[in-house]
């Protein structure tokens, strides 16, 4: 996989793999570009050559070759002298014993050779069938195999992801990131790690244009963001699977953790001749990796020159050896796959063509029927292998998912068109983030597109001048930040994840997937407000408004409850607390990259806010205010515990004596025996009464038009004297995630 910032040189740096020119008015990538390059020990090293592949499942030789090889590894261990006894026939379980097959294959980084690897996640084997017994005559083959295994001319075909560094298209990401498979970091060597981030994006035939950065990331808080994930990773993968070492080994004998990263310094071109820079930038990568213990990040750099076409002059052919070296000691982390899944995937293989993208779902569970296989259980293993797109209660299964994947990425990059209409859906797509369903409808395979836009969180109905029409959060403008929002009398939620980082795509998924999920049990709501980074979802539940505030804070999701003056604030809180539980645990379910992750949900402790005395790295201020440089929070799990033990939470993050965390302050968001009664008909499959359903909402409006109910809760002060504001008070106006 090749990450990074966007604009950083990735599509360039896959040219100079591949011996090809670099083009410096390259247009930006949409999506994910996947390249197939085939390549042998000989010639590692040399300019990768791509080759044209029609399907990225696996096809009926290539199965075949698989069960042939793993056959060949089987017979060795066999007595020569049972080869006869080995041919009567026997059922597969008996024939492969402890290892079924081990496979490798999917449309990431991953690689077909000697075996396709799966991860099986947490599916477990089904029951295997009798096969017919293998044939004396195949032996013969068997032998030959066993013979070849490690010829140096077998050929690795890699598949090569090209992931466009644009925040718009995260979302579509998560289906082609693999835990165990090698990356390049990319990082323009000419930037300031310092200086505040300047996302870009150029269209084939248009200036470059520059984007919102509304969390104001630095160049050096992307290329952090994106270790982490890649940390994040690998840590999931060993959970997953314990038993498995957490090192890989190369031929060469070093030892490595997955993903195995590599960093690529392009543009070195532009700081050649300057060795303070260059050594200035080395020193930051290293003090950043050692501080933030990478353990997956292979040591050293590799600088990139831009400007050169051969292979001489920079490090190019060292990054082709290593990349070639990693990949093939990746393929020895094997783990097992059953032979009759590898099946009905080749059966499925056989339908794809260049006129079938997806066939009809009981079609699917007609093959998965014939192979034997139990099909919720073998699609969802193929699904989260992106083999296959198919989720839950959808009519079709797709077989090609880079073919989707690009048809979603032509929808959200939307091209310039020259009808008076489509400027008009331009406009209305660029400046607010809303997708008119004529356009959507011009489009081939548009019910299709429009069902499985929705069943990934890519979209979700709206309203536009009256008319029928669909958000799209991941475009949608963003919101700058003002002052702190904070409401008086209901403390902040806040939605954290391991190494202090939301997951790529997750926060615009998760508008999404919460207001479906409320006005599927109360249709009458009032009209929500999306922004890439921030959202106002003013929802009613018995009679009662609240304005709920979910902010992208780039380490954490911030929630803010705006409550009316009057109502049941406890009820509310506590069905809204269920709801996103609900929405994040779903959300992890079909996604493999959300389901390796972890979340928590947390209170900021008061006791310590605003009184660190040291300065905080992101504003160099003492008793920093902002929520992203604080550093204490307590977890609800831990506080329900305290709460239930009568115990103290005691706050002790700074030199100053222990103080006690006021837990009845955040006793809204506690199971406590004062909320238990009105609190009990959410636990009861977190249905209320139709009353809810009735409450007319005409009269809500947009955040610049908020509600006299969330402006009166607004502007407070608080015992720990921070501020607090509306929420017109803390969010500057909208801008278009393209700027003009």
């Amino acid at each position: 996989m090749l990450i990074g910032q966007g604009r950083s040189g990735k599509t360039s740096l896959m040219k100079r793999l591949s011996g090809l020119p670099i083009n410096n008015y390259e247009p930006s990538t949409t999506g994910i570009d996947v390249d197939v390059v085939e390549l042998t020990e000989q010639n590692a090293e040399d300019p990768w050559k791509k080759r044209e592949v029609q399907k990225f499942m696996t096809s009926e030789s290539e199965a075949k070759t698989v069960i042939y090889k793993k056959t060949a590894e089987y017979i060795r261990t066999v007595d020569q002298t049972n080869l006869e006894e080995f041919a009567n026939p026997v059922n597969r379980r008996e024939l492969l014993a402890e290892e079924e097959i081990s496979t490798e294959h999917d449309q990431g980084t991953e690689y077909l050779h000697t075996r396709v690897q799966r991860n099986l996640e947490e599916d477990a084997p089904e029951s295997v069938m009798p096969v017919k017994p293998s044939l004396r005559e195949e032996m013969s083959e068997f032998k030959l195999q066993s013979s070849t295994e490690n010829d140096q001319n077998d050929v690795l075909r890699v598949f090569v992801s090209d992931f466009a560094g644009q925040s718009i298209y995260y979302d579509t990401h998560g289906c082609f990131v693999k835990p165990h498979c090698p990356c390049v970091l990319v990082h323009d060597a000419s930037l300031e790690f310092d200086k505040t981030a300047v996302p870009r994006f150029k269209a084939s035939d248009e200036e470059e244009i520059e984007m919102n950065n509304p969390h104001l990331n630095t160049n050096l808080d992307n290329f952090t963001s994106w270790l982490k994930f890649l940390q994040r990773l690998g840590e999931c993968q060993y959970q997953q699977f314990p038993d498995k070492s957490r090192h890989c080994i190369t031929v060469k004998g070093k030892k490595f953790e997955l993903p195995p990263v590599l960093i690529a310094l392009t543009n070195s071109d532009k700081v050649k001749g300057n060795g303070r820079k260059m050594d200035s930038v080395e020193k930051r990568i290293k003090k950043v990796l050692d501080e933030g213990k990478y353990k997956n990040v292979i040591p050293g750099v590799f600088l990139i020159d831009n400007t050169l076409e051969g292979d001489d002059g920079d490090d190019v052919r060292k990054l082709r050896r290593k990349l070639f070296d990693y990949s093939n000691a990746v393929l020895n982390q094997e783990i097992l796959m059953p032979v009759k899944w590898l099946n009905f995937e080749v059966a499925l293989s056989r339908k794809l063509s260049r006129d079938c993208k997806y066939i009809p779902v009981d079609e699917a569970k007609k093959k998965a029927e014939a192979c034997g296989v139990e099909f919720d259980h073998a699609i969802k293993f193929l699904h989260r292998q992106g083999v296959v797109l198919h989720h839950s209660g959808s009519s079709k299964v797709v077989l090609d998912p880079p073919w989707l994947m690009k048809r979603f990425t032509e929808v959200i990059s939307m091209p310039v068109e020259s009808d008076a209409y489509s400027r008009q859906a331009l406009s209305v797509f660029r400046q607010k983030g809303m997708l008119l369903p004529e356009y959507l409808q011009e489009l081939e395979d548009a019910e299709l597109l429009k069902e499985l836009m929705q069943k990934f969180n890519l979209i979700c109905s709206c309203q536009h001048e009256g008319k029928a029409a669909f958000y799209v959060p991941s475009v949608a403008p963003a919101m700058i930040p003002g002052k702190e929002l904070e409401a008086s009398n209901v403390p902040s939620l806040f939605v954290t994840f391991p190494h202090k980082l939301v997951p790529m795509g997750l926060f615009t998924k998760l508008q999404v997937k919460l207001i479906s999920e409320w006005k599927e049990r109360f249709p009458k709501q009032a009209r929500p407000s999306f922004y890439c980074n921030y959202s106002l979802l003013p929802l009613i539940i018995d009679g009662n408004l609240c304005d709920v505030c979910l902010i992208d804070l780039h380490e954490f999701i911030k929630v803010v409850v705006f409550p009316n003056n009057g109502g049941n604030h406890f009820e509310f809180a506590s069905y809204l607390l269920a709801t996103l539980k609900k929405c994040l645990d779903e959300l992890k379910s079909p996604d493999q990259l959300f389901s390796m992750t972890s979340y928590d949900l947390e209170v900021k402790c008061t006791c310590c806010f605003g009184k660190e005395e040291r300065k905080c790295s992101r504003h160099h201020k003492i008793q920093c205010l902002s929520d992203r440089c604080h550093e204490h929070f307590w977890k609800l799990s831990d506080l329900q515990r305290f709460y239930n033990d009568k115990s103290y939470a005691f706050c002790c993050s700074d030199k100053r004596p222990s103080k006690v965390f006021d837990i009845e302050s955040v006793e809204i968001w506690l199971n406590t025996g004062s909320n238990s009664t009105r609190n009990s008909r959410n636990r009861q499959n977190l249905k209320l009464p139709d009353a809810a359903m009735e409450e007319d909402s005409s009269n809500f409006g947009w955040p610049n038009e908020t509600s006299g109910e969330a402006s009166n809760s607004g502007p407070q002060t608080t015992g720990d004297s921070y501020r607090t504001g509306s929420i017109k008070d803390s969010l500057k106006v909208a801008t278009p995630i393209f700027k003009n």
